[in-house]
């Protein structure tokens, strides 16, 4: 019996060596990522380096390579985080749409966009109109302009 619990133990202390490492590695891995940017702080470690990836690869996507150019991403990106009614979001987008070329006229014009669409939406919800009545209209609206 003691030479089962010795060898046990002689075992046990190479593994748990082993796991302080891999922790420690893991840590440092961890830190170069908060390191290379602030938002990586957001998510568990475990998913932070897909995350990592992740951010960079759709940002990359929609903004610079998508098929919206990157200027008319932006501004929609702004739309939606005043839709949102999220500050971070607003402040980020306003400042990357500047640098994407997009004017202070155009930021407006994004934001009134957003606040028209939820007022005529609140109106209509809150009215109860009905999608026979909106599909009526939607068709007048679309129909080609008579000669």
């Amino acid at each position: 019996m003691k030479k089962l619990l010795l060898i046990l133990c002689l075992v046990m202390v190479p593994l748990h060596a082993f796991g302080e490492e891999t922790e420690a590695n893991g840590d440092k891995e961890y830190q170069e990522l908060l390191t290379k940017s602030p938002f990586n702080k957001l998510y568990p470690k475990q998913l932070a380096p897909a995350a990592a990836d992740y951010f960079g690869q759709w940002n990359k996507a929609l903004f610079k390579e998508g098929p919206i150019a990157s200027k008319e991403a932006r501004l929609v990106a702004v739309s939606a985080s005043v839709a949102m009614k999220c500050e971070y979001c607003i402040k980020a987008q306003v400042v990357l749409a500047k640098q994407a070329g997009a004017s202070d006229d155009e930021i407006k014009a994004a934001i009134q966009i957003a606040a028209e669409v939820a007022r005529f939406s609140m109106l209509l919800y809150g009215n109860e109109f009905s999608h026979e009545e909106l599909d009526k209209i939607l068709e007048k609206m679309t129909q080609a302009p008579k000669k």
